[in-house]
């Protein structure tokens, strides 16, 4: 199926990348955020929560890069003038599901560390 619209398409992967971004930026935040919660007291449960958080963080790190390249590899296929169509369109239609689960992990992830913060005293 030929890729009918490559500017809308770009654009979708510019917005793909300033999320990405942004949620590289949130990860961040919230690893500093989850490095004071460590310094305090806490109980067994407790730590174990906060090591689960660090882990999930450093993995959603990884996604975010790992999204990046493949929207990069995205806009280059896009830029080649002998770049296949079904190539491009296979890899767009991966980033669009890959991007989908992306967020909805992330936002659980971000709604779980919330709830958490509230259960400390």
């Amino acid at each position: 199926m030929p890729i009918e619209n490559f500017d809308k398409l770009h654009k979708l992967h510019q917005e793909w990348k300033k999320d990405l971004l942004l949620s590289e930026k949130e990860i961040k935040s919230l690893q500093e955020e989850l490095g004071e919660l460590a310094k305090q007291p806490l109980e067994r449960d407790q730590q174990v929560k906060v090591e689960h958080f660090q882990n999930a963080l450093i993995r959603q790190k990884d996604v975010v890069n790992e999204q990046l390249q493949l929207v990069i590899k995205g806009d280059k296929m896009m830029s080649e003038a002998n770049g296949e169509d079904a190539e491009l369109q296979m890899l767009h239609n991966k980033l669009q599901e890959d991007m989908d689960i992306f967020d909805r992990l992330f936002v659980e992830l971000r709604e779980e560390f919330k709830t958490f913060k509230r259960s400390l005293p």
